[in-house]
């Protein structure tokens, strides 16, 4: 069953973020709500940031299964995210989206996520990283 927005909030306006919530991270107010409709569709709770302050300010006894971070506005910035990701929530998968300027292999990340923006990649390469055990 999907969640509505207003069912995910909490009366504080938290969100119950869990092991089984995406944490998508997207800079531009118009993307990040037709991304977020696209990671709604793989049936988790998604919380929907701007960038790396948002995530630094989310509590660190929280969790998520999957973090989808956007390469803009930079590939710097997406790197200070998946670090901090990877030192507060170690078991989460990380899910690059865009292109990056180099070769990807970089540890840091799980997987990518190339195209310009291929909603039915996003959900294949999502759907396998949750269903992923360990890291």
């Amino acid at each position: 069953m999907l969640m509505s927005q207003s069912e995910q909030l909490g009366q504080d306006g938290s969100m119950p973020f869990d092991l089984t919530s995406i944490l998508l991270v997207e800079a531009d107010p118009e993307l990040r709500s037709s991304r977020r409709m696209v990671m709604d569709s793989l049936q988790h709770p998604v919380l929907a940031v701007g960038g790396y302050q948002d995530v630094s300010s989310l509590p660190a006894d929280s969790n998520c299964c999957l973090v989808a971070i956007d390469l803009r506005p930079s590939e710097h910035e997406a790197r200070r995210i998946a670090m901090h990701v990877r030192k507060t929530w170690p078991s989460a998968k990380i899910l690059l989206l865009g292109e990056p300027s180099r070769d990807f292999d970089d540890p840091l990340y799980d997987d990518c996520v190339r195209t310009l923006w291929s909603p039915l990649a996003v959900v294949e390469k999502a759907r396998k990283l949750i269903s992923t055990k360990g890291r």
